[in-house]
């Protein structure tokens, strides 16, 4: 007689069940903490682009006024300029002055008035000067009232320059996120901390402007400082300022 072999099927345990969950718990965790680091990264990667970007747009606005910067050889002509200094007689700090005033060739005729059907006479009552000598103003304190109590790097820009170089034409807010800026020249041989051609012998463009400036961004929830601190140096190519040829009457830069 034969009798037929019986089989035992094995069940699972508690602790392999246990196992098995705490491996899935653990994975489900792994996904999600992957999922949420690829979110943040993309946030910070947004970011970093947006203060690039801001720095981009004031790094070329000033560097294409400034290569154009323009000084007359008349000495006692006083329409063009160039003149670093500090706001309210300060003193200059490491990063140079706080506040560039120059006359630049360099504002283009507005597209509006290109297109515009309008006469010159008509142009210049509706808009005013346009074309010719400009004078430029930077600095973080606005000349006149800012609108809306704004903050930041303002640009003044007065269409034609004249001999009053410290308030007229135009002015806006050329970025919200500059906490600080400051201006060094070179003078053939060191940076200094200001320049100012209308002082007699010193009627001369420097060789080339560095610009400091602190760029602000969010701050974390720490309260922790997260500004960048930003430099880019402008050569201006109508200087004859050289190693040979340097100017002398200058303020140093202390360090």
């Amino acid at each position: 007689m034969k009798y037929g072999m019986s089989r035992r099927h094995r069940g699972i345990t508690l602790i392999e069940l246990i196992v098995v969950m705490g491996l899935m718990i653990i994975m489900i965790f792994a996904l999600g903490y992957g999922f949420t680091g690829g979110l943040d990264l993309q946030r910070v990667s947004a970011k970093r682009r947006e203060e690039y970007s801001a720095m981009e747009g004031v790094d070329r606005r000033i560097t294409r006024l400034l290569q154009s910067a323009f000084l007359s050889a008349t000495a006692n002509d006083t329409s063009s300029f160039f003149i670093g200094e500090m706001d309210e007689g300060g003193k200059s700090e490491d990063i140079g002055c706080d506040r560039l005033v120059f006359t630049t060739i360099a504002p283009s005729i507005p597209m509006a008035s290109l297109e515009s059907a309008d006469d010159f006479e008509t142009q210049h009552r509706s808009r005013g000067p346009i074309g010719g000598l400009s004078e430029v103003s930077y600095g973080t304190r606005a000349v006149g009232t800012p609108k809306g109590n704004q903050s930041g790097l303002f640009e003044r820009v007065q269409t034609p320059s004249d001999a009053d170089n410290t308030q007229g034409g135009m002015e806006s807010l050329l970025s919200s996120q500059v906490q600080k800026i400051g201006f060094q020249f070179w003078n053939g041989t060191d940076w200094v901390a200001e320049w100012d051609t209308t002082v007699a012998g010193q009627r001369r463009l420097p060789a080339s402007v560095k610009v400091t400036y602190t760029l602000n961004t969010a701050t974390g929830s720490s309260g922790s400082d997260n500004s960048i601190l930003h430099v880019f140096i402008v050569p201006l190519f109508t200087s004859d300022v050289t190693a040979d040829n340097p100017v002398t009457t200058t303020t140093s830069v202390t360090r």
